[in-house]
């Protein structure tokens, strides 16, 4: 069970292209409501607005932000209709606008059909029920914009596009690279490009050698962390990490599949050692490894026997097979895994 690795991206779609479209009209970008989970994506598309909408010496006068529960609606209509200070335009960004109720919604309907002209009105809900009337009417007038975590395909093309508006330049594989330490979390394949910049010399391209030397491998680390916390028989800790991982839009296959190299690696690790392998350096050139991945994997596999290793692989088999063929929840079936491998 190999892990995978990303195909050459598929042609990056920019999810904020329509906002910013929006914000080159002001006729276009007086309602706004973004909506979804991907929260870098949400704070971008704030800053944008922002940007669009007001100006640095004016901006403290014109621009309130409100939590929408403790405002109501009655105060977030007032603030819409207030009139700019020295300025053309204001802005009104309402905070958690999903817990509304349906009867608080219907008070903004009337704003929302007639807009005031001055003002660009930004509704942040994360959760919003999209099939409502307040929503519907919402997307005649304005601009609702979705903001979901980037699908795996993607991610190289976010890099990418990152890259260039970092003006970082890359190497064919380089972003691709990034993508596969990385994963879905935005805000880190952001750092990691900030650290290689910082790392390669100004003018040079940032090679797959450079990302595999720099970027500090998230993923990587957290299977460390998830294989010390079964290694101890620590449940909840297990647990923990487990539903972190799974909560940052790892999937379940992808997640043992890593789970399944890193058992592959300690049990080959295990098996130089008692074969009268040094160290870490002779494990890093034996598996062709970082010496910090290889050190790691030398001081837990002093710590779990063969035998263990060995269910432990097992437990893994069985599992891709669940994944593979029952109808359970992924989580549920990760749990399981992990419950079995506290007790290997």
């Amino acid at each position: 069970m190999a892990a995978p690795s990303f195909a050459a991206s598929s042609k990056f779609a920019d999810p904020l292209q329509s906002l910013r479209d929006a914000l080159a009209k002001p006729d276009a970008a007086r309602l706004i409501c973004l909506t979804g989970s991907e929260r870098f994506l949400i704070d971008r598309a704030v800053d944008l607005i922002k940007e669009a909408v007001l100006q640095p010496a004016t901006r403290d006068f014109n621009f309130d932000q409100l939590q929408a529960k403790e405002a109501g609606v009655a105060r977030i209509v007032a603030c819409a209709k207030t009139l700019p200070m020295m300025a053309p335009r204001r802005l009104v960004l309402v905070r958690d606008a999903s817990t509304l109720s349906a009867n608080d919604l219907a008070g903004l309907v009337s704003y929302v059909q007639a807009p005031a002209p001055e003002t660009c009105l930004v509704l942040l809900a994360e959760d919003a029920d999209l099939r409502t009337k307040f929503y519907l009417t919402f997307q005649k007038h304005g601009l609702l914009l979705k903001l979901a975590p980037l699908p795996e395909k993607q991610l190289s093309g976010f890099v990418e596009s990152e890259a260039k508006r970092m003006k970082i330049a890359l190497e064919t594989g380089a972003a691709a690279a990034i993508a596969d330490e990385i994963g879905a979390d935005l805000a880190q394949l952001v750092d990691a490009l900030e650290r290689l910049s910082c790392y390669v010399a100004v003018g040079a391209k940032v090679r797959v050698a450079d990302v595999e030397e720099v970027v500090a491998t998230t993923r990587q680390h957290s299977v460390f962390e998830l294989i010390d916390a079964v290694g101890a028989r620590n449940r909840g800790e297990a647990l923990r990490l487990l539903s972190g991982m799974l909560g940052a839009q790892e999937p379940a296959l992808r997640l043992l599949a890593m789970l399944a190299r890193h058992v592959r690696q300690l049990w080959q690790t295990e098996d130089a050692l008692s074969h009268g392998a040094g160290g870490p350096g002779d494990i890093a050139s034996l598996l062709g490894l970082h010496p910090f991945v290889a050190g790691k994997l030398v001081d837990q596999a002093r710590r779990l026997s063969k035998e263990r290793i060995g269910r432990m692989h097992e437990a893994i088999y069985q599992t891709d097979r669940s994944l593979k063929l029952s109808k359970l929840e992924d989580l549920r079936i990760m749990e399981g895994l992990l419950l079995r491998l506290c007790v290997a």
